[in-house]
């Protein structure tokens, strides 16, 4: 479940940038860039976690990404849902397990499929959190257990 739900979020991060601000003087290597001291930086996290030389074929969900040899070749920033170092979301810990214990509860007894009406999910590019155009419809089915 766990590999799933990290899968899940590289796809589809809660946000879509990370905001940090330069704390020194950084020269950009290979350019003629100064990030100046003060100077705002975003990260984009959908950019990074959809970057081929971290994860090949981005746009495939393959929760096979995150096998304990798998994240071992990554690099550590390379998948940054919750932020990174000293600002890494103080909840994340909290929330994973929320989300998680609220998917086995979901999963137990139900079985969710998209419903036809729903067709290919686009996501609204100017939002600062991630969320799809239009409804995202589903089909839910009590799972009988014999």
């Amino acid at each position: 479940m766990g590999q799933v739900f990290d899968e899940s979020l590289r796809k589809y991060p809660i946000a879509a940038t990370l905001e940090r601000i330069a704390t020194k003087d950084y020269k950009i290597p290979n350019t003629d860039v100064v990030l100046k001291k003060g100077t705002k930086v975003l990260i984009s996290i959908q950019g990074l976690h959809f970057d081929p030389e971290y994860f090949p074929k981005p746009e495939v969900f393959d929760p096979d990404r995150f096998s304990p040899e798998n994240k071992e070749n990554r690099h550590a920033c390379a998948y940054i849902p919750f932020g990174e170092g000293p600002r890494i979301c103080i909840g994340m810990r909290f929330s994973v397990m929320q989300a998680k214990i609220g998917m086995a509860i979901m999963l137990k007894d139900y079985k969710y499929s998209l419903h036809p009406e729903t067709g290919d999910m686009k996501l609204n590019a100017k939002s600062p959190m991630l969320s799809p155009i239009g409804k995202v419809m589903l089909n839910i089915e009590k799972v009988s257990l014999c």
